[in-house]
């Protein structure tokens, strides 16, 4: 073979070795080209979180519509990360070496409060380990306190031609003879001077007082299910019936009532719906029904919302009532004198505050195995208590909450 022959020859070979080559990469690049799918339809990534994203053929371009919304990244030849910047929506383009026509998508990024929402994996009436079952402790207390101030005198005077007397202190007789004399009521404080034909009394009476209730239920309620509490009682109201002479009873509650919805949101979280109400019996505003006096109700109530931890607690007050009254009965004209006019008139005032505080905490709860130890009732240990005569009548001293078992 010549030396001219021998170039010609080693382009061929290289010509057949590139072209082959080319075609293997052609028959590669077709075959990832058929596995290339199109993009979703929508990408969503929260705002200041990436999302990795991978192509089985080389990237050759890639943007988006609005850099402020999301912006990408290429991470090498056949991947690129989203980036969510500000909540929004904007458009994706992405093309490879399989077409000149990109893929496209719409991203949406969710702000920082939507993806809190919604990063949950399973929402809690799907999550099979989450308690579903709530015990509510609430301590109801209700305060009360009263003042009352009275004070007033009695005079009563009679002469032959002349009669003077306060209100309640003139008696007629059978015979229709006017007598009397000034009235003492054993509620009061009564002192009296004069005698004759004139006498006076003095009655003064101040008073206070204050009580204290305390309750404390506990209720169970499973996750969206409502628990009634009710401390308090019922008064029956006769019913008549309509078309017909008989009567019949319904019982109308009143006292301190209390419905709770506990919602279980997380194992960190209850959302708990509060209703307290509080009734109690009017007597000044009763009614009188086929002959039977029945009494009214006052009623304070209020409804509210609240979220909060497992054993966290919260306060509800403000349910206060107050009733204050005064009244000053006179003769008039002397009962404006100064000091003088005192032996006129009559003054009474009544002042009535009530407050309820209640304080509410929620648990999560899950019931004692089958298999589990039952902790002992109170007073088990005494239920079979029989002491005999001799320890009952010498060595018995009633202090049975020293005795272990009984609540305290």
């Amino acid at each position: 073979m010549s030396q001219r022959c021998v170039p010609l020859f080693k382009q061929v070979v290289w010509t057949l070795m590139l072209g082959g080559l080319c075609v293997d990469m052609a028959m590669a690049a077709s075959a990832h080209c058929a596995l290339l799918g199109p993009l979703p339809a929508v990408l969503e990534v929260a705002q200041g979180t990436q999302q990795a994203l991978d192509s089985p053929v080389s990237i050759t371009r890639i943007a988006v519509g609005d850099p402020a919304i999301a912006d990408v990244y290429a991470n090498g030849d056949n991947a690129f990360l989203l980036t969510g910047v500000a909540p929004g929506t904007t458009s994706l383009m992405v093309w490879t070496a399989c077409s000149n026509k990109p893929r496209q998508s719409m991203v949406f990024v969710k702000g920082k409060a939507a993806a809190g929402f919604t990063s949950a994996s399973l929402s809690p009436s799907q999550d099979p380990t989450l308690p579903s079952q709530v015990q509510t402790d609430i301590r109801f207390v209700e305060v009360s306190r009263t003042k009352l101030q009275e004070a007033s005198t009695s005079i009563f005077g009679m002469g032959s031609n002349f009669l003077f007397g306060s209100p309640g202190s003139l008696i007629t007789t059978a015979e229709n003879v006017i007598t009397g004399g000034p009235p003492a009521d054993n509620k009061y404080f009564n002192i009296g001077f004069g005698g004759g034909r004139v006498k006076a009394m003095i009655n003064a009476l101040e008073g206070s007082g204050f009580a204290y209730t305390l309750a404390r239920p506990s209720l169970v309620a499973l996750s969206g299910q409502s628990a009634t509490f009710l401390a308090g009682g019922e008064v029956p109201v006769p019913v008549p019936s309509s078309g017909s002479d008989n009567v019949s009873i319904e019982y109308k509650e009143f006292g301190i009532r209390l419905t709770l919805t506990p919602t279980v949101v997380s194992r960190d979280r209850i959302v708990l719906k509060v209703a307290p109400e509080v009734s109690e019996l009017d007597y000044t505003n009763a009614v009188n029904i086929a002959g039977t006096l029945v009494p009214g109700l006052k009623v304070r109530r209020t409804d509210t919302s609240i979220s909060l931890a497992d054993g966290e607690s919260f306060v509800i007050s403000g349910l206060i009532s107050t009733r204050n009254s005064s009244q000053v009965d006179k003769f008039p004209g002397l009962g404006d004198i100064p000091i003088l006019g005192a032996f006129f008139r009559s003054s009474n005032i009544s002042r009535e505050e009530r407050e309820l505080l209640m304080i509410v905490t929620p648990h999560l709860i899950q019931p004692l195995a089958a298999t589990a130890q039952l902790p002992s009732l109170p007073g088990e240990k005494l239920r079979n208590y029989d002491p005999n005569w001799y320890r009952l009548y010498f060595l018995e001293n009633g202090n049975f909450n020293r005795r272990s078992g009984l609540s305290k």
